[in-house]
């Protein structure tokens, strides 16, 4: 089976640096060769073999990565250098925007980035944070969305809809969004966001669903990541089942052999419950291992498409026609035509797993679900009913390859894209609950905002809700009777815009990952 990690990583230090250097077919590169401007050199060099929009690249002296110096670190000088190459390409789908245009951070990579270590750690399911993520519902409202089970957050009490009102002493503006023509900007915005992100302490002030206030500190430290936040089945009339998983990251499959245990006992146990319908929730999954997305796709679908073709895996130009003499240097030897669409090695085929057979899925989606999660939808659509309730996911049909290091950082850069059986994908500007794609397909769900003022479970909670009335009634809910919590405040509305632009910039789009290891080593 092949592994595929929409980051792909690359092991290139000072040797390797150097073989990169000579496989240039530029000949007027300087002479002084510090470590910093070797690592730029690197990275420019690996993008001009493999990147997978590289025909867009110019020459070594042309582009200069060694001009990127005026950031204040090292990282932040390689990230310019990505930021930059990746925005010389054009979608014609898409006005000719650069196929890596983030139009919440215009000018940066939406998929490309280099990482010290923090993000390749979380891939592997180890994290070192406070445990939770938290999201403004309104401008002057922030709610806890998601908490690790396990981690520092989990351990304090904090649950997902617990309503923060003071942060590290400071309340009101200190911590709300005054400036709504520029929330990302926001001195409240940023104040959270760097208390969150940044600190290794923090003191939340929290009111809590029933309307008792507490105060808690939490330190961060490392922790072991359950994907598996929660699961439930939910009889409904009509003899139907659903079952539901909250499922946040698609960590490595090799060394996270006890997450796959944990799968096959959330769907052991929904066949026992007789579960006609599966609601698998991925509104905050950013993505992960190809081959953790490949087993979850496996478990989900019915046992009739066995054998059948799952997806396919197309790489850059360079590398289907055996031109890749780095990556043939550090992960090879590969075969002639190894990375044509036409070997069966990029071909991905259908291996039922579990006992559970159903024909319909629910997948609950935001503009945070992206990359392996949307692989993982993009499998199934030919070969099941598959709905999507709640926003735009993020867009990311490309992915990387895993442990692809420059000098001891990992390198991230897209270097192929997958289709599903019937040749879908082109997804880059996301997937829509409802509607089509120039990529191909037809999407069919309901576009609905989520609320954070219930918790996961929470038959009140509105993408939940959404899912299990079309699953008991056989259509969505035309208007919401849900329950919701009170306002202390008189909330300031924010637009759908600006609460995506927040959103994103909150969940960092460069740790939404799809990658892939490859095994091509004889």
């Amino acid at each position: 089976m092949k592994k595929l990690f929409y980051p792909i990583l690359f092991s290139c230090i000072m040797v390797v640096v150097s073989a990169c250097k000579k496989s240039s077919p530029d000949n007027n590169k300087p002479t002084d060769n510090t470590k910093f401007q070797l690592t730029q050199d690197s990275i420019y060099m690996i993008a001009q073999e493999d990147y997978y929009w590289n025909s867009s690249l110019p020459s070594y002296n042309d582009f200069n990565p060694r001009k990127y110096t005026k950031q204040s670190t090292d990282l932040l000088n390689f990230g310019d250098e990505i930021d930059h190459y990746t925005q010389l390409s054009a979608n014609a789908a898409d006005h000719n925007l650069p196929y890596e245009y983030d139009p919440f951070n215009p000018g940066s990579s939406k998929y490309s980035f280099i990482d010290d270590g923090t993000i390749n750690g979380e891939l592997n399911a180890v994290k070192g944070d406070f445990g939770f993520n938290y999201f403004y519902t309104y401008a002057n409202v922030i709610r806890v969305s998601l908490v690790y089970p396990g981690s520092p957050a989990a351990v304090a009490g904090l649950q997902r809809s617990d309503q923060i009102t003071g942060i590290n002493g400071q309340t009101g503006n200190s911590i709300y969004i005054t400036n709504l023509k520029d929330p990302a900007n926001d001195a409240g915005y940023k104040f959270v966001s760097n208390a969150v992100n940044n600190g290794s302490t923090i003191t939340l002030q929290i009111r809590k669903a029933n309307g008792t206030e507490k105060t808690v500190t939490i330190n961060a430290k490392s922790y072991t990541v359950n994907p598996i936040v929660y699961t439930n089945t939910y009889a409904l009339s009509g003899g139907k089942t659903a079952g539901y998983m909250v499922f946040n990251s698609f960590v490595t499959l090799e060394k996270n052999p006890d997450v796959q245990a944990r799968l096959d006992s959330v769907f052991n146990a929904f066949k026992n419950k007789n579960v006609t319908d599966l609601i698998i929730d991925l509104r905050y999954n950013g993505g992960g291992d190809v081959d953790m997305s490949v087993y979850l796709t496996n478990l989900i679908a019915p046992a009739s498409v066995t054998g059948s073709v799952m997806n396919t895996t197309y790489w850059t130009a360079n590398m289907q026609n055996d031109k890749y003499p780095i990556i043939q240097k550090k992960l090879g030897p590969f075969s002639a035509g190894y990375f044509k669409p036409t070997n069966a090695a990029q071909i991905e085929k259908f291996d039922k797993k579990g006992p559970l057979n159903v024909n319909r899925v629910f997948f609950l989606v935001t503009g945070n679900t992206a990359s392996a999660s949307e692989l993982t939808i993009n499998n199934l659509r030919p070969k099941m009913n598959v709905q999507l309730v709640g926003d735009t996911t993020f867009g990311k049909p490309v992915g990387f390859l895993s442990d692809l290091k420059v000098n001891g950082y990992y390198f991230y850069t897209p270097e192929f894209e997958t289709k599903n059986s019937n040749g879908e994908g082109g997804y880059y500007t996301g997937m829509p609950p409802v509607g089509s794609l120039s990529g191909g397909g037809t999407f069919q769900g309901k576009r609905i905002l989520e609320n954070i003022q219930n918790d996961f479970g929470d038959t009140n909670e509105t993408l939940l809700a959404n899912a299990l009335g079309y699953i008991e009634n056989g259509i969505y809910p035309s208007s919401t009777t849900l329950k919701v919590q009170s306002l202390a405040t008189n909330a300031i509305t924010m637009s759908d815009y600006q609460r995506r632009v927040l959103s994103v910039n909150k969940q960092s789009s460069r740790k939404n990952s799809m990658f892939l290891t490859l095994k091509g080593r004889k």
